[in-house]
């Protein structure tokens, strides 16, 4: 079964690279050859996506009230505290 299509950073600069002259087709290959590279960086404005992925890296176990309290932890702390996420 395949995945469902996702609009992500890959296609969002693929149609803003575009000059316009390219099909739907060409849309369709463009995202599958992009999907199944594993996980894609997170834009740095996406701070709360980040955190997300790395405290699951961190704690595969957690439970979402447990990801919601270290997010209310880490929002609370003074930016340049928070380190890199």
């Amino acid at each position: 079964m395949s995945s469902p299509f996702r609009f992500d950073g890959e296609m969002r600069a693929f149609l803003a690279d575009t000059d316009g002259k390219q099909t739907l087709q060409d849309a369709l290959d463009h995202y599958h050859a992009t999907r199944g590279g594993g996980a894609k960086d997170i834009d740095p404005q996406f701070e709360y996506n980040r955190f997300t992925r790395a405290w699951h890296e961190a704690h595969p176990d957690g439970s979402r009230e447990e990801l919601a309290e270290a997010w209310r932890d880490c929002r609370h702390r003074p930016v340049d505290e928070r380190g890199r996420i």
